[in-house]
């Protein structure tokens, strides 16, 4: 059955939308915004527990003794 539907409805927006129409183009910022977003998200998230090792490490040589 999936042969006999036509090629332009198995594909998506994106995938089909025409580069010259503002369709098109704000479909393909929309999605570099989405990424941009996606990665200060996980820059944040990286940052927190890199924070948090660095104080583990700081706490655990404060609080072992030397032998």
């Amino acid at each position: 059955m999936l042969p006999a539907l036509p090629s332009s409805f198995l594909a998506c927006a994106t995938c089909m939308a025409d580069k010259g129409s503002l369709v098109g183009q704000a479909q393909g910022f929309a999605i570099l915004f989405m990424l941009g977003v996606l990665a200060f998200m996980f820059l944040c998230a990286g940052g927190i527990v890199f924070s948090m090792m660095r104080q583990q490490r700081k706490a655990s040589q404060h609080e072992a003794p030397a032998v």
